[in-house]
């Protein structure tokens, strides 16, 4: 059921045009995969129609972070890679020095899970995170365009996002896309170009609930806080705001 039509790298392009079922998306479940359980159910979710987008950070904090390769090759699901994500992974290639940053920071977010993992476990989930783009780009019947991204979109232009340089991605571009909230913390109202909707984890809204500014949707429910998470299904109305 993966329809990746096109890729630049860090950024992969999902035609969903003639898609038969219905899309969904999550974010920032971070082990809480009951919690994902209970939100499928409750929409009466069936992995041989549906399809559903996740938008990074599947690990660490949550009671069940060892269980994650149970999912995240699933054919119904296509995640971005976030900063837990990309932590995972500077880690184990830096084979879990003790003093590496990425580690240091994991085990203080956690990701004392990892050592109960066995090293092909650890090279799985490596693998699958590695191959995670920072960026999904679903295109919608009318021509909508839907952007996903764990935190914000590098220049708020999704076309020169897809036409960043490998150094600008090195240099700002990864962490502004894993890392940055200051859209939401500034709430501002402003609009990403080249793309009619953005949906966005990484920073918890204040309810817990989802909050859309501009043309940005933030989607994170803090789930290990509030033992919730957003569920949202992607329609032409939805995209609009209505």
């Amino acid at each position: 059921m993966r329809k990746i039509v096109g890729s630049c790298g860090h950024i992969h392009q999902y035609d969903m045009r003639n898609f038969k079922g219905r899309i969904f998306f999550t974010t920032d479940l971070h082990g809480h995969y009951d919690l994902l359980h209970e939100a499928l159910k409750s929409v009466a979710f069936d992995s041989t129609k549906d399809f559903l987008f996740v938008g990074g950070d599947w690990t660490d904090r949550g009671p069940y972070s060892n269980t994650v390769l149970d999912y995240i090759n699933e054919r119904w699901i296509a995640s971005v890679r976030g900063n837990h994500e990309q932590m995972f992974i500077d880690g184990f290639e830096s084979h879990w020095h003790p003093n590496n940053r990425s580690v240091l920071t994991l085990r203080a977010h956690g990701g004392d899970w990892i050592w109960s993992m066995s090293d092909l476990e650890k090279i799985m989930i490596h693998e699958a995170f590695s191959q995670m783009p920072l960026g999904i780009e679903i295109l919608l019947p009318n021509d909508q365009k839907v952007g996903i991204i764990h935190a914000e979109v590098p220049y708020n232009d999704w076309d020169k996002f897809k036409a960043i340089t490998k150094a600008e991605l090195e240099w700002d571009g990864e962490a502004t896309a894993q890392w940055a909230r200051s859209w939401y913390t500034r709430r501002y109202q402003g609009q990403v170009k080249g793309v009619d909707v953005v949906l966005v984890g990484h920073t918890p809204t204040d309810r817990s609930k989802t909050e859309r500014l501009g043309n940005m949707v933030f989607e994170d429910a803090g789930c290990h806080w509030t033992d919730r998470i957003n569920l949202i299904e992607i329609t032409d109305e939805f995209v609009k705001g209505e």
